[in-house]
């Protein structure tokens, strides 16, 4: 009787361990949605497309969990689902800073299918540049790229690359960076450390646009990071060459 009482309770702590790997990947809304996706109702709402993509004939809709995709790489288990981000904030977040666009880059560090790609290109940036590490989401942003034709477009320098966020080496100019929480601690730390060598090696200006900032405090732990304080949803982080009010 012990011995099944044992057995019970490493199976719990093992399913425990399966579901919050799976929570932490897809979402619980991601997660539901797997035992229950052959449902017509669920198969309907999946085929709603955005004003966004109604518009442009875009694909970046939609939510897409990790289980999903074919990914080759060691961060597997730290990635976290594509989920669009909304044009508008994206817009809010990128006219919240007082730079001249001119004068920056724009990297979206996991940009899935590219939507803020897009929006970012609404505006004069040197270039725009998206860094995913699912080859699947990359081909589908570069053919989003290869298809948006907006009459407010202002940036014809956008791309997308497939690359791992940990290892990839980022640009020495200044730079506005996007997150939309893509990946856990561990590749956030090691992403922070990498950008923290690279500025020692050639300083400049950035900023962090940060939605849905679940691990806010490692950026704010840092010493080459401050926090400003903008009317957005997220976080804003800004690092100068010189040390003027960002605001």
């Amino acid at each position: 009787m012990l011995e099944n009482i044992r057995k019970r309770g490493t199976q719990t702590r093992a399913l425990t361990l399966v579901v919050w790997h799976r929570l932490r990947q897809d979402g619980v809304r991601n997660l539901l949605r797997r035992g229950v996706e052959k449902l017509p109702a669920w198969r309907t709402r999946g085929q709603i497309r955005s004003t966004f993509d109604q518009e442009f004939g875009t694909d970046t809709d939609g939510v897409v969990p990790l289980w999903k995709l074919q990914i080759e790489s060691p961060y597997r288990e730290q990635g976290v689902r594509y989920q669009a981000s909304a044009p508008d904030f994206i817009r809010a977040a990128i006219e919240s800073l007082p730079i001249r666009p001119a004068e920056f880059t724009y990297v979206d560090i996991g940009s899935g299918k590219g939507r803020t790609l897009l929006v970012a290109s609404e505006y004069p940036f040197r270039r725009v540049i998206g860094v995913e590490f699912s080859s699947e989401l990359n081909a589908v942003a570069t053919e989003n790229i290869r298809r948006y034709r907006s009459p407010k477009r202002q940036c014809d320098d956008v791309s997308s690359v497939c690359a791992d966020a940990a290892n990839w080496e980022f640009p020495a100019e200044n730079t506005i960076f996007f997150m939309y929480n893509p990946f856990g601690d561990a590749v956030l730390r090691r992403v922070l450390g990498n950008l923290r060598t690279s500025l020692t090696r050639h300083e400049r200006d950035i900023y962090i646009i940060y939605s849905h900032p679940m691990f806010a405090h490692l950026l704010d732990d840092t010493d080459f990071l401050q926090r400003v304080d903008v009317p957005v949803e997220g976080a804003i982080y800004w690092h100068a060459s010189q040390s003027p009010t960002p605001l």
